[in-house]
């Protein structure tokens, strides 16, 4: 028989499944298909239905009422009429009975729950293609003992090849979730390191902002009166260079308690594109001397975010300074705005983030790009860059405070949303900024 298309009538199976939940949903995966689908709740229906219907395969749960899908197997192995359909069998594979009693039964092949699509039709096509050629069930049997259990096996050599061979596959794919959630494990233990890191950094930052800003003001005051009186040049200078350390050192203390303040917004309905031209206009002037030409591509009707604009502004003003920063000698500054519907595979998780909140499969994102034409970032630079004082420039060449990308992340997920950092593939690196539409 050739391969199921969606297009054509692949034939019709017979499923054997007493969730009503689970038997929708796998009669509308196999629908999708082109197979016409026939469902029974239990074994004992679905023998009685095999009467009259001829399908060209069963798929049966294993665990059901009145006759489970061990003893349906049995059953239709044993009857010379429908012996040939093929059987296949959902299952959780949790000992290694389950694979015996399977053989022991007949069964023509395993598919695992929870499955996948994919792995489904290839065991159905698997069996469907072996189904004409020419295997026969061994007549007397080979008995089998395994955990004081004697079993007789009665399937053919090709059924114990093929469900081994399931197994096996089985066991393969198991492995690399199991390889796959381990890293994720990683990275995830990482990320709350790091956000427990914020937190103890944010404590801190409140009681050593609210100790250390009174003192400076003092001192600055003393500067500013002391600066009128030297006539000595180099001390005008000292003066200058003291009130310059002072201004810093206040920058500092300004966004350390930026940081440790209550995490509250105003949320508001804003669009975004006004913010991030604003922010442009008032950077016009050094936008012009670095020679950076900005580059905009706002999409058409975009729809609002629920935002606080005032902390979305200092997002957007730090990236966009980080952005121009990298380029002294000119280039082009790349804005974009978009907005799509996230499917599963576009939502990003992010154990660091205690904001509560998750983008779903099915929302509406709106996207702000920010893309520089610098040298791009240093890799092993990218997993520091929203860590607080993380800076690629030594101190006291304009670097600013090296906590700008720190609050820029808390504040997004304060809005419950999303901020990354990583090099564009067409040079240069790139800030993707993530919202939830209103």
């Amino acid at each position: 028989m050739s391969t199921p298309a969606a297009t054509t009538t692949a034939g019709e199976i017979l499923i054997v499944e007493d969730s009503p939940t689970q038997a929708i949903r796998l009669q509308a995966v196999l629908e999708r298909r082109g197979y016409s689908v026939t469902a029974a709740r239990n074994g004992k229906i679905a023998l009685d239905a095999l009467a009259t219907l001829r399908p060209i395969a069963v798929i049966s749960d294993i665990q059901m009422p009145e006759m489970d899908g061990y003893e349906l197997c049995r059953r239709i192995k044993a009857d010379p009429q429908i012996s040939y359909i093929p059987v296949l069998l959902l299952t959780t594979l949790s000992a290694p009975q389950d694979i015996i009693h399977g053989l022991e039964c007949g069964a023509d092949n395993f598919v695992v729950k929870p499955y996948d699509d994919d792995f489904l039709f290839s065991r159905l096509d698997a069996v469907l293609s072996n189904r004409d050629a020419g295997a026969t069930n061994a007549t007397g049997g080979i008995p089998v003992h395994f955990a004081g259990q004697r079993y007789i096996i009665r399937s053919s050599r090709r059924q114990i090849l093929h469900l081994l061979l399931s197994t096996y596959e089985t066991a393969v794919n198991t492995n690399d979730s199991l390889i796959a959630a381990q890293e994720a494990l990683k990275a995830a233990q990482h990320q709350l390191i790091e956000a427990e890191k914020l937190q103890s950094v944010g404590r801190l930052a409140a009681g050593v902002a609210h100790e250390v800003k009174n003192p400076l003001a003092i001192i600055e005051m003393a500067v500013d009166l002391l600066a009128t009186k030297p006539d000595d040049e180099t001390l005008v200078m000292l003066f200058d260079e003291v009130k310059k350390s002072i201004a810093r050192a206040n920058k500092i203390i300004t966004a350390l308690m930026d940081m440790s303040v209550a995490e509250e917004v105003a949320m508001k309905e804003t669009p975004l594109a006004p913010l991030l031209d604003q922010i442009l206009t008032a950077r016009e002037a050094e936008i012009a001397r670095s020679r950076i030409t900005v580059i905009r591509d706002y999409a058409p009707s975009l729809p609002p975010c629920r935002i606080d604009a005032q902390k979305v502004e200092e997002v957007f003003s730090s990236v966009i300074a980080n952005a121009i920063q990298e380029m002294p000698d000119g280039g082009e500054l790349h804005v974009t705005i978009s907005a799509k519907t996230l499917s599963p595979d576009g939502v990003n998780f992010d154990a660091g983030d205690r904001s509560g909140f998750r983008f779903r499969a099915g929302d509406t994102a709106v996207i702000v790009k920010v893309r520089d034409t610098g040298g791009g970032i240093r890799p092993e630079n990218l997993r520091k860059v929203f860590e607080p004082f993380f800076s690629t420039k030594p101190t006291g060449q304009g670097a600013g405070t090296g906590l700008g990308l720190t609050l820029a992340r808390k504040l997004m997920e304060l809005h419950g949303g999303w901020i990354a950092l990583a090099n564009a593939e067409e040079g240069g690196a790139e800030a993707t900024i993530s919202f939830k539409a209103a």
